[in-house]
């Protein structure tokens, strides 16, 4: 039976100019993409590429905004409202958020 590590590793192909320079340009694409990614995220380019692979990126989108949804319906508070107490800090802690909505929540609610 072959090692696990033999088979993924891949055998060099033969190309042609064409393919060199497809290739090239693929491999810019992808770096600028994931780079793009690893500045938004502040991660490093490797670790984006393992969420990418490990993560169905759609299915986590949607748990964001049902996340949101939930947050939006317990506070009162618009999606660009808990977003940016989200972005304000983002070192901040579960509790510091919760302060942070809840505060917006009542500011908010008193205005009315």
């Amino acid at each position: 039976m072959a090692n696990n590590n033999e088979s993924r590793t891949t055998q060099p192909i033969k190309m042609d100019e064409e393919d060199r320079e497809i290739i090239a340009r693929l491999n810019k694409i992808l770096a600028e993409a994931f780079e793009s990614i690893a500045q938004l995220t502040r991660l490093p380019v490797q670790e984006v590429l393992h969420i990418v692979e490990e993560v169905d990126v759609a299915k986590l989108k949607e748990a964001t905004q049902d996340a949101i949804k939930k947050i939006s319906h317990a506070t009162d508070l618009d999606r660009s409202h808990i977003i940016e107490i989200f972005q304000s800090d983002p070192s901040a802690s579960i509790d510091d958020i919760v302060i942070r909505l809840h505060a917006r929540s009542r500011s908010n609610r008193s205005r009315w």
